[in-house]
């Protein structure tokens, strides 16, 4: 049996949405589309206004932002993780 090499992208995502979007950007849009929950809350409208904006202005970064080829999403984690992990620091004279 012949054994072939099939070539692909390891660096980029596939875009499987009419080979304009990933998986990953479609959840975001999800995400940033079902904010709108947040009209049904009784609160003031201008309150209900900034969090749906603020909501949907952060996910739609983490679908569509890239800071060099790095998406916003990696960005944000890796700063969320550098917040949360356990610190140590050993002072020493010497």
């Amino acid at each position: 049996m012949r054994v072939f090499k099939v070539p692909f992208d390891i660096k980029r995502e596939e875009k499987i949405f009419g080979g304009y979007l990933s998986l990953r950007q479609v959840i975001y849009l999800m995400l940033a589309g079902s904010s709108l929950v947040i009209y049904v809350i009784p609160i003031f409208a201008v309150i209900k206004f900034f969090i749906i904006t603020i909501i949907s202005v952060f996910f739609l970064l983490c679908s569509f932002m890239k800071i060099g080829e790095q998406n916003f999403d990696k960005f944000f984690f890796y700063g969320i993780k550098y917040l949360f992990r356990k610190k140590r620091f050993i002072f020493r004279r010497g």
